[in-house]
């Protein structure tokens, strides 16, 4: 009967915690020197944005949408849509107009009401919730996002 209970138990902390795990709902954690940003949308699309801590290093991100990944260093990279209007590769910062583009998406990004992200002519929504919560002003002093330019 204990081992029964037990196992219940487990599986019942199990369960809760991949109900968890897909909330869909902005998320952030820090692990080995580096912030992390993601959400999904419980269907398997994502986006993930990583913020090394580290001065030599800057920001990177990918996006899913129906099985296909694309990360910012990639060329053509994905489209993330905010509120509507639209951002080609907006992690990619590898030179002034990027970087510049970068902090004027960032800025819009962390208030969205509506977000979809695009890989290779696919369109997925994602959740907005906590996002102004979660994802920080690049000007936080604990924020990490940096470009690379």
């Amino acid at each position: 009967m204990k081992k029964t209970a037990i196992a219940l138990t487990v599986a019942g902390l199990l369960s809760a915690g991949s109900v968890l795990a897909s909330s869909p709902e902005w998320v952030s954690g820090w692990g080995m020197g580096i912030t992390e940003y993601s959400v999904n949308d419980g269907r398997g699309n994502e986006l993930y944005i990583s913020c090394p801590d580290d001065e030599y290093e800057h920001v990177k991100a990918y996006a899913t949408v129906n099985g296909n990944t694309k990360n910012s260093e990639d060329q053509p990279g994905f489209t993330v849509i905010v509120d509507g209007e639209v951002y080609d590769n907006p992690f990619f910062t590898d030179c002034r107009v990027c970087a510049a583009n970068f902090e004027h998406f960032w800025g819009a990004f962390i208030k969205a009401r509506e977000l979809q992200i695009k890989v290779d002519g696919k369109t997925a929504a994602l959740p907005t919730k906590n996002i102004s919560k979660v994802v920080l002003p690049l000007n936080h002093p604990e924020n990490s996002c940096t470009s690379a330019w």
